[in-house]
């Protein structure tokens, strides 16, 4: 069962949820940590404040502009004890045995693992250097969507423009995807448990993310969401027919008394010791 609802206000979803990872871990200073697709070093960041000068901490992700923004955002915040370079999650270069803890926030597994129909897609090889690499009684955590409400609705607000305004059939309207990958609490604790963790602990967790106004949201689906820009092209009148024609009216079950607007997204934490 999902625990109480948490405000988050605006958009910085991503800091608060590396925040919440790294706080569940309970971390020690003076360790040695490994947060793999670090991102911008959303749980980076909070993992080195809490370890200290006396730790490490190495953030690796297989983009380079996010390696930039990661050692931007190390500088920025004056730590000295964290670094960041690029490398891929399936080819860990590191020797067996050389972290205390390492975070994994929402690289995703759904490449590796049918959550959906909860089997095998190939070898899990993410899983499986993740857990090499750590130390004895070393401790993993991941963070990753078990929903996210805005594009859940964002689909079905497509689906019913496709339906109404263009000759999509209803094959093909049903065919829309989502704009991201859902995992589940199921999967997750079978991935764990084959790759051989011990001591799993999975769950989800509902924050309410808040968006300002409406065109904050829209924006933000032009970005996020890629199913608009799939659907609709890069004509910047579809996407204006698109939001005369769907917007507000049908997003009002969102509106709150100040204006704003709030979706939940369900976030799935899970952890597990070597």
């Amino acid at each position: 069962m999902n625990t109480k609802k948490k405000d988050i206000i605006g958009l910085d979803f991503w800091s608060a949820f590396g925040k919440k990872l790294v706080q569940y871990l309970e971390m020690k200073s003076g360790l040695r940590v490994l947060d793999v697709g670090t991102g911008g070093g959303a749980c980076l960041i909070p993992a080195a404040k809490i370890i200290g000068s006396s730790g490490h901490a190495i953030g690796i992700d297989r983009w380079e502009n996010c390696i930039t923004e990661t050692l931007e955002n190390l500088k920025s915040n004056l730590l000295y004890n964290a670094k960041a370079e690029i490398m891929d999650a399936r080819e860990l270069t590191f020797d067996d045995n050389s972290f205390d803890y390492v975070t994994c926030g929402f690289i995703g597994f759904s490449d590796v693992f049918d959550f959906q129909n909860h089997k095998y897609r190939k070898e899990n090889d993410k899983m499986n250097h993740i857990l090499r690499v750590l130390k004895t009684d070393g401790k993993a955590g991941f963070s990753t969507w078990q929903s996210q409400g805005e594009l859940d609705y964002l689909r079905k607000l497509l689906q019913d423009y496709l339906g109404k305004y263009t000759s999509k059939t209803k094959e093909e309207i049903s065919k829309v995807p989502t704009s991201y990958s859902k995992e589940t609490t199921k999967g997750f604790e079978k991935i764990l448990q084959d790759v051989g963790f011990k001591n799993i602990n999975v769950f989800s967790e509902d924050f309410i993310i808040r968006y300002v106004n409406l065109d904050e949201w829209f924006n933000v689906m032009k970005r996020s969401g890629w199913i608009l820009r799939e659907y609709l092209g890069s004509d910047e009148k579809r996407y204006a027919d698109f939001k005369e024609k769907m917007l507000p009216h049908n997003l009002e079950t969102f509106k709150q008394k100040d204006g704003s607007y709030h979706f939940v997204k369900a976030v799935i934490f899970a952890f597990g010791t070597k």
